[in-house]
């Protein structure tokens, strides 16, 4: 339930913030952020089309490194093939920074496994 409103408020803020950050490339209808799963949902309406992009981000991680923080997409899916490409291509597996203000809304940096006995850590 705490999970559910935390990701309903986290998902309206993040539309806020990037709705501005993408206005000159379309216009973003829906941001939907479901934290415990690690899944966000996108739908924009670009700039000069008539039917809305679909991406869904199937898997992230959030990763804390010196004090900064990124988002690292694992899997994502787009309803164009040629974007599926380029975030293939470009974003998947690539750390992404993001503000300390998205941390809690994305399910805060995944601790590091503890190392196996017998085996150094890495």
């Amino acid at each position: 339930m705490f999970s559910s409103f935390k990701d309903s408020l986290a998902s309206s803020a993040a539309k806020s913030l990037l709705a501005g950050r993408i206005e000159r490339y379309g216009r973003l209808i829906e941001l939907r952020i479901r934290s415990r799963e690690k899944i966000i949902r996108v739908e924009i309406l670009l700039a000069g089309e008539s039917e809305e992009l679909k991406i869904e981000v199937e898997r992230y991680r959030v990763t804390e490194s010196g004090g900064s923080h990124a988002i690292v997409i694992e899997r994502i899916r787009a309803s164009r093939q040629w974007v599926q490409l380029l975030l293939e291509d470009f974003v998947v597996g690539k750390p992404l920074p993001i503000p300390a203000v998205a941390i809690m809304a994305l399910g805060g940096p995944e601790a590091a496994a503890p190392p196996q006995p017998g085996f150094p850590a890495a």
